[in-house]
Parts: C-alpha cells; sequence; structure tokens
C-alpha cells in the first residue's frame, strides 16, 4: 500500500464510512438472521437505504477526485457492489473495506492529525454520522413508544423514519406526531439534537463561503514570499550600506590625520 492510500484510508470520511460499515453488517445481520416484526423490519430497511446513499454519494466524491480514475475503480469495485441498496447480502463485501480501513490505522501515525488538518471534511462526516445516528435511535425508540397506545398514529417503520427524519429537519408537517408522554419527551430531545445539527450545516456553509479558495491561498503565499524576499534584499543593501558608511568614514578620519601631519611639518 503505497503512501497516497494511506492518507486517503485516514481522511474523517474513510473513518465515517468504517463506522457505517460497522452499522450496516449489523442492520443486515439483523434483517437476515433475526426473527423481527414487520415494522422493525421497515426502519432496519431504511436504515440501510441511506447508509447506502452515503456510501455510493462518498464512492462518487473519491471518484471525481481520484487522479486516477481506472486504478480507483479496480481498487474500490467491490466497495461500489457492497453500497447497492435493496440487495442485504452484498453488504457483507464491506468486510474488506473495513479490514483495509483498520488495517491502514494500526499501521498509521497520523490518524489524529489528518483529523485535526481536514476539519472540513471531519464537520461533514460528524454532521452525517449524528444524522444517522438520530434516525436510527429516533425512529427505533418512538416506534417502541408509541406502539403500545391504541391513539398513536406513528405505527409502521415508514412513518417513524418519516417522522424522524422530519423532526430533525425541524419542519413539523404534523401528519405523524408522538400522542404518549415518553414520546413527547423524546420528540423534544430529537428536536434540540436537530437544531444543533441544522447549526453546524449553518457553521458549515459559512465557513465554505468565506474561507479563502486554494487560489487565493496560493496567491497569498506567494505575495508573502515575494515580501520576505524583498525584507531580505533590503536588509542585504542595508548591510552594503553600513559596511560603506564605515569605510568612507575610515578614508575620511585617514585624510583628516593626514592634513594635520602636513601642517605641522617645518
Amino acid at each position: 500500500m503505497n503512501k497516497n492510500d494511506t492518507k486517503d484510508d485516514t481522511k474523517p470520511m474513510s473513518l465515517l464510512s468504517l463506522i457505517l460499515s460497522f452499522m450496516a453488517l449489523f442492520v443486515i445481520s439483523g434483517l437476515l438472521f433475526v426473527p423481527i416484526s414487520h415494522e422493525t423490519r421497515q426502519v432496519l430497511i431504511g436504515l440501510d437505504f441511506i447508509i447506502c446513499s452515503i456510501f455510493i454519494l462518498q464512492l462518487l466524491v473519491d471518484l471525481i477526485r481520484s487522479t486516477d480514475r481506472i486504478k480507483f475503480l479496480k481498487k474500490h469495485w467491490i466497495d461500489f457492489l457492497a453500497s447497492l441498496p435493496m440487495i442485504e447480502p452484498l453488504r457483507f463485501a464491506r468486510l474488506f473495506h473495513i479490514l483495509r480501513v483498520i488495517l491502514v490505522i494500526r499501521s498509521s501515525r497520523s490518524v489524529i492529525r489528518d483529523v485535526l488538518d481536514n476539519r472540513k471534511e471531519t464537520t461533514i462526516a460528524s454532521i452525517l454520522l449524528l444524522l444517522v445516528i438520530l434516525l436510527t435511535l429516533g425512529s427505533s425508540i418512538m416506534l417502541f413508544l408509541e406502539g403500545h397506545s391504541s391513539e398513536a398514529n406513528i405505527k409502521t417503520g415508514g412513518d417513524a423514519l418519516w417522522w424522524a427524519l422530519v423532526t430533525i429537519s425541524t419542519v413539523g408537517y404534523g401528519d405523524h406526531y408522538p400522542v404518549t408522554d415518553s414520546g413527547k419527551i423524546l420528540a423534544s430531545g430529537v428536536i434540540l439534537c436537530g437544531v444543533g445539527l441544522f447549526g453546524m450545516i449553518s457553521g458549515l456553509i459559512t465557513s465554505l463561503i468565506t474561507s479563502p479558495t486554494k487560489v487565493q491561498e496560493l496567491k497569498a503565499a506567494q505575495k508573502e514570499k515575494q515580501m520576505l524576499d524583498l525584507l531580505e534584499q533590503q536588509q542585504v543593501i542595508l548591510a552594503r550600506l553600513e559596511k560603506l558608511e564605515r569605510r568612507m568614514s575610515r578614508d575620511l578620519n585617514k585624510l583628516h590625520v593626514d592634513s594635520e601631519h602636513k601642517k605641522r611639518e617645518p
């Protein structure tokens, strides 16, 4: 594995894909091997679709940014295959990605530094991870809490996922809402988390708009280098002027001494 591959696999988005890969395997294991209710199955299928969408989005962005796209496809074709939604058994191919990233993390000493240096990418990865966690916990817990009430209007996994998404986005259509006290408490927490999540998104967008581009940073670096070169040249010129001034002072003193000596001669 070359140095560039190591650097790419320790980026925040790659670490996000590692976490989501574990979640995807957990979801698929529940769908394939655990006897679950129809409502829970709907929630897990919806979560699997969301996770697969994030996988495909990340792979497409990395493919566009890659300098050698053919090589990228040869290396990550199994990741594309494992990210196809609605074909659950393919998700176990994410094991190869998990093992690759874990090996890179174990052999690399710059994981924390890469995360801190790529703050914008770290923010994006954190937002996506929090979104998936909120959707997972919010929909599953709400479905469990409201399932015991005869007046509940959140009855299916699709209803629970839709409610969680609408609540996180703070839109609040009102077509689905909790009727139990415990459900309302959960909804309050999801709303607060959604406000904080979209606050992070607003801050990220502001940072992307106001921060200088790479071209501007390059121009600023060039100007700074030119200023440093000018200062260095100025210091050289000043040193030469000081040397010339000392030489002229010595010559003038010598001339003065010579003239005084001549005056004293008979």
